[in-house]
């Protein structure tokens, strides 16, 4: 085993294992995969779940090795794989997360204008060249994360509707934060992984795996990434950010970790890409000394965990809380927003549309819904619509 590296995975209860010098190899010690080991996977999730401390390292590795078993599984199915193509599917899947800022979804676009799809696409350009990646390898591996490769299964297995993304970020999920309802039979999914015209398709013999996949998605949402403490953690550090970049462009002098106030001033890359959770995390706790009382406040809430509180309110309720919030002297811009979860980082299924779960069943493909015995995967899929006033709690009093 001297040929490989080991990475032991808890969730999975096995090693991950990467052949040492290998183009995955060096991707995997490059500083922008490994400053992945110090963003939180769910960003302030932990301040509901405590164990919701795994980093977006872990799971890049997981959906990595994932990948590799899907392969795995195809192969033994009968299918044909390229080498060219299932390497720049598991380079891109250990890859696909490089551009997340500092606390994952909570802070995407917030630190600097871009999603973090572009900022991996650049990184990953970077750390192929600084590696000595292959071009052609590179080039179709930037494909997969965009979606346009030739093979629609090549980027299907990372980014669909049931993915190795998913399934990992399912299962560690629910692993990490100690609830159930992400616990997910991820080697009887991929198993029955199946091609159809360079397709990723799912064997109907998996089906009952399948329906448990998209009812444990449904519930994760809404008890873990949806969750009223979680989202006013995340709204809170936006406020944070928010105030700390308007301040700086104003050109205050604030006292928080040089990359931060680089990256906010400026917007660059290279700045970005020196950011950790822990960059903002410091900041913050110098910020409860800030001569400006609206940072000084929001800095203190913050590190007391004494959060904003999100409760669902109607259009006119809504109107009334904004009131009540100025009457109180707070600035509706640092204490007060309207977040709708269905339009937030993480979706439920949706059986409509170009992207679906397509089941095979004998020699027909049919959506999964369509093949199923209950309405239950309908009736999880439908659309709920909620809006959250989040708040400081002495509005609520």
């Amino acid at each position: 085993m001297s040929r490989f590296k080991l990475f032991m995975d808890p969730v999975y209860g096995e090693f991950v294992r990467l052949e040492k010098g290998s183009y995955l190899d060096r991707v995997v010690s490059h500083p922008y995969l490994q400053r992945l080991r110090y963003i939180r996977q769910l960003g302030p999730c932990y301040l509901v779940y405590p164990g919701a401390e795994h980093t977006r390292f872990q799971h890049s590795l997981g959906v990595m090795w994932l990948a590799d078993k899907a392969f795995s599984y195809l192969k033994l199915n009968g299918f044909k794989i390229s080498e060219e193509v299932e390497l720049a599917v598991k380079l891109a899947a250990l890859a696909h997360d490089l551009g997340h800022s500092p606390f994952s979804h909570a802070l995407e676009g917030k630190v600097i204008n871009r999603n973090h799809e572009s900022l991996t696409v650049w990184a990953l350009k970077r750390v192929g060249d600084e590696v000595g990646l292959p071009k052609e390898l590179l080039k179709d591996a930037v494909k997969v994360i965009e979606k346009r490769h030739e093979k629609p299964y090549a980027y299907q297995l990372v980014s669909s509707q049931l993915d190795c993304d998913r399934l990992d970020y399912l299962s560690r999920d629910s692993f990490f934060t100690g609830v159930s309802f992400g616990k997910v039979e991820v080697n009887r999914i991929l198993v029955s992984a199946l091609l159809e015209g360079d397709e990723l398709v799912w064997n109907f013999k998996g089906f009952n795996s399948l329906e448990s996949y998209v009812m444990s998605r449904y519930q994760m949402y809404w008890a873990v990434y949806f969750h009223r403490g979680n989202i006013s953690a995340q709204v809170l550090l936006q406020k944070i950010v928010k105030r700390i970049k308007e301040l700086l462009k104003e050109g205050v002098n604030l006292e928080i970790d040089e990359n931060l106030k680089k990256a906010l001033k400026e917007e660059r890359e290279e700045d970005f890409f020196n950011l950790t959770d822990g960059s903002l995390i410091s900041s913050i706790y110098l910020l409860k000394n800030s001569k400006d009382k609206v940072l000084q406040d929001l800095a203190e809430r913050f590190t007391k965990r004494a959060l904003f509180k999100a409760v669902e309110a109607s259009a006119s309720e809504l109107l009334e809380l904004k009131e009540r919030v100025e009457k109180l002297g707070f600035d509706p811009d640092y204490y007060f927003e309207v977040v709708e979860p269905s339009k937030v980082a993480y979706s439920y299924y949706s059986p409509n549309g170009k992207d679906v779960i397509k089941v095979k069943v004998g020699q027909r493909i049919e959506e999964l819904s369509n093949v199923a015995p209950t309405d239950a995967i309908k009736a999880l899929s439908r659309k709920v619509s909620k809006t959250y006033a989040v708040v400081p709690p002495e509005v609520l009093l």
